[in-house]
């Protein structure tokens, strides 16, 4: 990160679309493409096969000192910490029995008994390292697993890590595509596509979601199942969901241990998709206030002249609701698409799922801010003007009624976004490492460790913040007058409500929130990027890292 507030970029410059130049021609998908696809398959593969380096050092734990031993736990634990994007880990014994979960958060499923489970299954039958397809786990999610067989005198059972497939990836792809005309798609060889860099395609199938059923897309996707490696053109949507366009694709195969992931790198042939001339608009002081009426408006609308009308009113691009850089989405509770004026491909799609590239879950967070009434939420979003760079949105979202709301954002270009993979990783390493302390010490000895300004956890800008679920202080080392007293209704200067999206992360099993907030390291506000995870269902630990 390049600045350390982010106050006066929003009060007084704000979101220059940019004038826009046209590309006469675009480079070949050979050569640059060609360093990308080799790059993501050999780097998915490094992935895979540290997974399992770590997982075969558990197995060795595990077969000398039992399934269920504090050393092999240990280690299963430092396992996880060693690889922060996994979920969770089992060791299942050889008659399919859950004997240990970590973290303790999956306690509950000690001592079931998983044996029909295909995945079990196979572990068991070939008793060899083994990578599953994605699958809906019993932990409550859609992910892969990497197991390891234990052995002692004889065949014991097996550890198993899960993760969301999507984030091993993804650590893969952005570095090798951010700033790129390129997107990288991941499928199994039964079409389920298990990465995109195009997020909303995440979890669809090839041959059966009805927005692939062209006969040139099934063929291209057919051949791309069939064959190790290619390279085919097809039609679809650009990386904004604007217009139709070629793209040529190429692709390679990555996966160990049973695994067979087709990696696709497409660049889009038509010249000038990259980048668009849009006109200049002069920044203003007022921005976000002129948001929050815009949005207001637009809520006040769709209350008087019914759902109906109002939708088709915010996805008419030439309307009354689109206002140079602003324009009115109106999505479900659920996190449904109901309007989005220049990318109404994706209308009746489900975005809840949906992530910005720092993880931050965006669409999560404003349903939530929408059922709590309204407010701001930060997000990372690809801006057209700047040829899809990713920048600094504030949006702002109000309720229509118990079922759907709508919103709008501004870009903010000057306040960096690069929260690089090692420091998120660093982050969510932190905090689990912290969330472990507490549920092996409990919540008085932990939050007392937590609040000692010359202990481990109250490092500078890094240090760990605790809350309970009603929005209780728990732990803030460095603000201590605010422990024991309720933070619910917290909001920063502009106007996100920090603790109840903290919440709704931590009720999700975990995740990442932007706020500005008081850095210990500078004595001012900054733009920090927050990981939590809950301790159990009652409370949960956090940390952050400052732009």
């Amino acid at each position: 990160m390049r600045i350390t507030a982010i106050i006066v970029a929003l009060l007084i410059a704000v979101a220059v679309l940019g004038a826009g130049c046209t590309e006469e021609s675009q480079p070949p998908l050979q050569g640059t493409g060609d360093s990308v696809l080799q790059d993501a398959v050999s780097g998915i593969n490094d992935e895979l096969e540290s997974v399992r380096a770590s997982t075969a050092e558990d197995a060795r734990v595990l077969g000398e000192t039992g399934l269920t031993s504090a050393a092999g736990k240990e280690a299963v634990r430092q396992t996880m910490l060693n690889h922060p994007w996994a979920e969770s880990a089992l060791v299942i014994s050889s008659d399919g029995i859950v004997v240990m979960a970590v973290p303790e958060n999956y306690a509950d499923l000690v001592n079931s008994d998983l044996s029909g489970q295909p995945q079990a299954e196979r572990a068991v039958r070939e008793q060899a390292p083994v990578v599953s397809e994605v699958f809906y786990l019993e932990e409550g999610f859609y992910g892969a697993t990497q197991s390891y067989p234990v052995f002692g005198e004889e065949y014991l059972g097996f550890v198993s890590i899960a993760y969301r497939s999507d984030a091993l990836i993804e650590r893969v792809i952005a570095p090798l595509t951010n700033g790129t005309p390129y997107d990288v798609w991941v499928t199994q060889t039964d079409g389920r596509v298990i990465y995109d860099t195009t997020p909303e395609e995440i979890g669809k199938n090839l041959f059966s979601d009805p927005g692939y059923q062209s006969p040139g897309l099934q063929e291209a996707f057919g051949r791309i199942v069939a064959e190790p490696s290619g390279t085919v053109e097809y039609s679809f949507w650009d990386r904004n969901w604007e217009r139709m366009v070629t793209k040529e694709a190429k692709w390679d195969t990555a996966g160990i241990d049973g695994a067979e992931w087709r990696v696709v790198v497409t660049r889009s042939t038509d010249a000038g998709e990259q980048q668009g001339a849009i006109s200049e608009r002069p920044p203003a002081k007022d921005a976000a206030d002129e948001m929050k009426a815009f949005v207001a408006g637009a809520a006040a609308y769709a209350r008087e002249h019914g759902r109906d009308e109002a939708l088709a009113a915010f996805n008419n691009p030439d309307g009354e609701f689109v206002r140079g850089e602003l324009y009115i989405f109106a999505y479900d509770m659920n996190g449904t698409v109901l309007a989005l004026p220049f990318q109404q491909a994706l209308i009746g799609t489900d975005r809840s799922g949906v992530h910005d590239s720092s993880g931050v879950a965006y669409i999560h967070s404003m349903s939530r801010a929408a059922a709590e009434g309204g407010g701001s939420v930060y997000y990372v979003y690809p801006n057209p003007a700047r040829g899809y760079a990713e920048e600094l949105k504030l949006g702002y979202v109000l309720p229509v009624d118990g079922t759907w709301f709508v919103g709008s954002g501004i870009y903010v270009p000057e306040v960096g976004t690069e929260f690089n993979t090692q420091a998120r990783e660093t982050l969510v390493q932190r905090v689990k490492s912290a969330r472990d302390y507490a549920q092996v010490h409990g919540k008085e000895a932990a939050c007392a460790a937590f609040n000692d300004l010359s202990g481990d956890f109250a490092d500078g800008g890094a240090y760990i913040f605790a809350y309970g679920t009603d929005g209780t202080t728990l732990a803030l080392p460095y603000q201590s007058e605010f422990i024991g007293t309720k933070r619910l209704s917290l909001e920063d200067r502009y106007g996100v409500r920090v603790i109840m999206l903290e919440i709704a992360a931590a009720e999700a099993g975990g995740g990442f929130v932007y706020v500005t907030y008081y850095n210990p390291d500078t004595g001012l506000d900054g733009l920090k990027l927050c990981y939590v995870a809950p301790v159990d269902g009652e409370w949960f630990v956090g940390s952050g890292v400052y732009a």
